[in-house]
This record gives C-alpha cells, structure tokens and sequence, in this order.
C-alpha cells in the first residue's frame, strides 16, 4: 500500500491560487450583480484584500501543517507569491472576458464611478475644486486604458510587486521555524 506524499509547495500554492482566484471572480461578479459603482470603491477593494490575506494565510498554515509543522519564512514567502501570482492571473484572464465579452460597457461604468467616487473623496477633503478638475480630465484619460487588453496585462506584471508586498507580511504569520536543538 503506497503511502501518500504531501503536495509540494509549488502544487499546493496553484492549487491554492485557482481557489483563491475563483473567490476573487465570485465576489467581483457578486458585487457587479449588487452595484456597479460599490466595484469601484474603498470599500470592496478593503474587503477583497482583507479576504486575501485571510485566505494566504489559512493556506500557508494548512501547507505548513502538512509539511510537518514547520516552515522557514522564505518558503512561507514562495507559497504566498505564487498563491498571489497565480489567482492574479485567473483574475486578468477573467476581467479580459468581463471587459471585453460578458459586459463591453462596464469599463465605462467603471470609469465613471472610480471617477465620482474621487470626485467625492477630493471634496470632502476639501480640495480646491480647480485641482478635482484637473484630477478628474487626467482620470478621464487614462482610466480606460487600464481595462484594455495591454492594460490589464501591464496591471497584472506591476501587481506583482504588490503580490511579493503581501507574501512577505502574510509570511511572518505562516512561518514556524523548525526548534533548534542544542547539544
């Protein structure tokens, strides 16, 4: 009878990846049925990365436990960047069909309520309405690039630095050094 071999880092971190990836598309698609403009505000993006760091988390620490208990911090890191990098990727592959083939109107949408809900953040800091102006004609421009093919593409290469940002945080909560023995 062959005994079952744990998962290695790399396997689990996909398999955890694709997971959190398919959470990430049911609460962008939850949140399109609700409302469009909430898809555009602080407040979905807060949830969304108080689930992710939720998730890595969870992940890493149940990896940790199959991998006998302990796990350096450096491989604490792998774990969470390719969970990160890869459920990044299901979700730019994703957005590509949202933008592009479910709903071709929502970048407008989008651009619209990112731009009304800065318009709203700038007055209540009481910013000179000459300098929401010219916020809002520059947002005007280069929001709808961001949902274009090579966009989202760019996006996903400069989340990255953000991804390698989380995986070092969630990290120092997955990490157990294994006990130093002495002689």
């Amino acid at each position: 009878m062959e005994s079952e071999q744990p998962a290695t880092l790399t396997s689990n971190a996909i398999r955890h990846g694709l997971i959190l990836g398919l959470i990430s598309v049911g609460l962008q698609v939850a949140v399109y049925v609700v409302s469009i403009p909430l898809m555009a505000s602080i407040k979905f993006a807060f949830l969304s990365f108080i689930v992710y760091m939720a998730y890595i988390i969870y992940a890493g620490i149940t990896y940790r436990g199959e991998a006998g208990g302990t796990l350096v911090y450096g491989k604490a890191f792998q774990h969470g960047f390719i969970m990160l990098a890869v459920s990044g990727l299901v979700g730019t592959v994703f957005n590509f069909l949202f933008y592009h083939v479910i709903d071709p109107d929502l970048p407008k949408k989008l651009t619209q309520a990112i731009m009304d809900n800065t318009e709203e953040l700038l007055t209540m800091f009481n910013v000179p309405q000459d300098s929401i102006d010219q916020t809002l004609d520059s947002m005007s421009t280069d929001l709808p690039d961001q949902f274009s093919p090579g966009g989202l593409g760019l996006g996903y290469f400069k989340g990255l630095f953000y991804f390698a940002i989380v995986a070092l945080i969630t990290a120092l909560f997955v990490k157990k050094n294994p006990p130093v023995t002495t002689i």
